[in-house]
């Protein structure tokens, strides 16, 4: 005859606070790094967007911000028409971009010309940044990262 019963382990092998732990301190990481290079796209703007870092779940973090300024920059405009209110539009001619597409960063920029004043004008529309891709492509793997050595510490 053969007989046969579990084995039942006297302590819990795994320890599922700490896993949780490991898992909160991985997302935490990653989520101090996204945050910065957040702020690493604005860091010559003035009037610059604020970030946040909010938990959506128990392992679920979004860092961004509702700024819609920001959202333009990252997302781009379709060339539209600019009408002035008032008297008439006033901006600087010429100039280069603060930032450019697909790039975690901010630099000098600003107007390089003389002063132009006109009742409108036909915006070209400008090419989105993709900030928020760039910074999600380079943090996936590193979130992997950060996560397994964490879970190892645990195990």
């Amino acid at each position: 005859m053969i007989r046969l019963r579990s084995i039942k382990p006297t302590q819990n092998p795994l320890d599922d606070k700490a896993y949780r732990r490991a898992i909160k301190a991985a997302l935490d990481t990653a989520a101090k790094g996204v945050l910065a290079d957040f702020e690493r796209t604005t860091a010559t703007w003035t009037g610059k967007p604020s970030f946040a870092v909010e938990e959506a779940g128990e392992f679920d973090v979004v860092v961004g911000t509702d700024d819609e300024n920001y959202a333009r920059v990252d997302g781009g405009t379709r060339p539209h028409v600019i009408v002035a209110h008032g008297k008439a539009l006033a901006f600087g001619s010429g100039g280069s971009a603060k930032s450019r597409p697909r790039v975690i960063g901010s630099g000098g920029g600003g107007s390089g010309g003389g002063v132009v004043f006109t009742k409108r004008v036909n915006h070209p529309g400008t090419e989105g940044r993709a900030f928020a891709d760039t910074i999600g492509e380079k943090w996936e793997p590193l979130l992997a990262t950060e996560m397994e050595q964490r879970l190892g510490e645990v195990g």
